[in-house]
């Protein structure tokens, strides 16, 4: 009888780390689980009746407490890293995100490589998420893992996962992989209305996945090959789990019987751009290691129907003959967009709309048009990979960022290199990690700079001109919480 493996799972309380944990449970005889969990009152009560069952061991610690890191990996063969603040929670408490996010994640790798070997026995796989890349409306919607890593204005969030891929990538660490996760889509989701419903544009393509789909996957990664391992893949559900936002919006309305969106919320109360998602050209990479593609969008919407509140099906036989006026009110309580107008927030206004002029040409729904998607992904003029990457391959990465290459000799992609970018900073870092879209740390949000940073580097001002103009401009260290210097450097 083979040996079980014993897993490390963070973040079994979220939504991917829960059904990845369910998935867990159903391989008990397959592997030992071990849980790293925060000892809060809320976890204790969902958890402690696993704890010390057979199988199952819970640490009760904290990520951002390298001690209680490092008991919970010792003798660990698979360390499953889902574990976030996200926003919005995030974006107001940016030091916290930070330690949690970034310092959660360097704690573990520190922690690995105090297993025997260097941890090179073990296998770390890190979620992070496709707010990295920002801001990608039509044409440029479709994405795939080279694209240039730009969060969005004030998305700190996002600025931590990337911190935390960087990390990984250039840790030293023989086992690793990164999935971006797309948006986890949940049966319970009345549970996401909140204010940062109306930071999306209307026109935002989403892939999503199921919560199931997530952890399932995740756990999936336990049965990867060796191969799979040096890599970053996007996480989607592919084809059958892509929508428009307008249009998955307008399904859930009638779903939770709240009447129609054109009648409910104006265009005007909707971001132009500045928020994320996309449709992934390359997540059949992943589906084909992991197979986790087994829910389609009518799958999700099925699961959100059967979730539904009491008092929403209640309602809802009488909100479907009543105006929309109470529905109405309550969504325009929560239409941040709408509050950055009438508090003349110019930073927001110009992240997400441009300027106050372009919020006031918003036209109303009957005269707006939502250009047909391009149901298949664009030619890319993108080099290939080599099957030998050289040192002219690295070269032609930092050209491509409009800097340059320092080093007079290779090694591998993971072998870390000189570089300098279009400003002249000069850092270290792998080919691998300047394959994958990230680029010079120094130049990296936050602040964000985009408008100088596009004028030096080819590869951003592609992606970044699709809704900028080059007479723009903007700088902005925080659009919603400040943060500490000392604690992003």
């Amino acid at each position: 009888m083979s040996k079980k493996k014993r897993v490390l799972l963070t973040g079994a309380s979220g939504s991917m780390g829960g059904e990845a944990f369910k998935e867990l449970l159903r391989r008990r005889d397959q592997c030992e689980i071990v849980l790293l969990l925060r000892p809060s009152k809320q976890n204790r009560e969902a958890f402690s009746k696993y704890d010390g069952q057979p199988g199952v061991t819970v640490v009760w610690g904290d990520l951002c407490n390298p001690d209680d890191v490092l008991k919970a990996v010792n003798g660990i063969d698979h360390v499953l890293h889902p574990a976030a603040l996200i926003a919005p929670e995030a974006d107001e408490k940016p030091k916290q995100c930070r330690m949690i996010n970034f310092g959660g994640t360097a704690n573990i790798i520190a922690a690995i490589k105090k297993q025997p070997n260097n941890g090179d026995s073990v296998r770390l796989v890190y979620i992070s998420s496709v707010a990295a890349y920002g801001d990608r409306l039509p044409p440029i919607h479709w994405i795939n893992v080279g694209d240039p890593l730009k969060p969005s204005v004030g998305d700190y969030y996002a600025t931590t996962k990337i911190a935390a891929e960087r990390a990984v990538i250039d840790s030293g660490l023989k086992h690793w992989a990164i999935m971006r996760q797309t948006y986890i889509a949940i049966p319970n989701a009345t549970s996401l209305v909140d204010p940062i419903l109306f930071h999306q544009p209307v026109n935002t393509h989403i892939e999503l996945i199921t919560n199931e789909d997530a952890g399932y996957g995740l756990v999936q990664t336990v049965e990867a090959p060796d191969e799979f391992y040096s890599r970053v893949y996007n996480m989607g559900g592919g084809p059958s789990c892509r929508v428009v936002f307008v249009d998955y919006m307008a399904r859930m309305m009638k779903i939770f019987g709240l009447g129609n969106y054109l009648k409910v919320m104006p265009l005007n109360w909707f971001a132009i751009r500045n928020f994320h998602c996309g449709w992934y050209e390359d997540s059949h990479v992943l589906n084909n290691y992991l197979g986790h593609w087994r829910h389609s969008l009518e799958d999700h919407y099925r699961q959100v129907e059967a979730a539904v509140p009491w008092y929403l099906r209640v309602l809802k036989p009488i909100t479907g003959i009543t105006p929309s006026l109470p529905i109405r009110m309550y969504m325009k309580r929560m239409a941040d967009p709408l509050h950055w107008i009438e508090a003349n927030d110019e930073e927001k206004i110009r992240a997400f709309f441009g300027g106050r002029q372009k919020w006031e040409a918003i036209p109303d729904w009957k005269n707006y048009v939502l250009q047909p998607s391009n149901p298949e992904p664009p030619k890319r003029p993108e080099q290939t990979v080599p099957d030998r990457p050289t040192l002219e391959y690295a070269r032609t990465l930092a050209q491509s960022r409009g800097g340059q290459c320092l080093s007079n000799s290779f090694g591998d992609m993971k072998t870390k290199l000189q570089w300098k970018c279009g400003f002249g900073h000069e850092f270290e870092a792998s080919s691998m990690l300047i394959q994958v879209g990230h680029w010079c740390p120094k130049c990296a949000a936050p602040p964000w700079n985009y408008d100088e940073l596009a004028k030096v580097d080819p590869l951003l001002a592609r992606f970044y001109y699709n809704n900028h103009s080059k007479d723009e401009y903007q700088k902005v260290d925080y659009l919603y919480c400040p943060y500490e210097p000392e604690v992003v450097s």
